[in-house]
């Protein structure tokens, strides 16, 4: 099965499914290094490092999620976890929607 692959909107690489990514609404897709940089550069608030830490929580889960559907293979089991890992997909694009409307969008200055 062929990996997913994105540009990142923060650095123009490639953002290869399995690595550790965010979803920046409007935008597309960016590493999550690239996002925590930008954070960083702009001098943001414990507001930011919590919202960051929690989704790089959420970003591995779902990471190792997707692993432990493809090693289950096809059936109920891998349909299970199929279906928390989209649930937690979820939760993480809530999550960076909050960090995104919080830090103002990750745009050029």
């Amino acid at each position: 099965m062929a990996l997913g692959k994105w540009k990142c909107v923060l650095c123009g690489d490639d953002v290869i499914e399995g690595q550790r990514f965010f979803y920046i609404p409007g935008r597309g897709y960016a590493h999550a290094e690239c996002v925590y940089e930008r954070l960083a550069d702009k001098g943001y608030s414990r507001e930011i490092v919590a919202l960051m830490d929690a989704n790089e929580v959420l970003a591995y889960a779902i990471v190792r999620l997707k692993e432990a559907a493809r090693i289950a293979g096809k059936g109920s089991v891998a349909d299970e976890i199929t279906s928390v890992r989209k649930e937690v997909e979820g939760l993480a694009a809530r999550l960076e929607k909050v960090l995104v409307d919080l830090v103002g969008g990750l745009g050029e200055d």
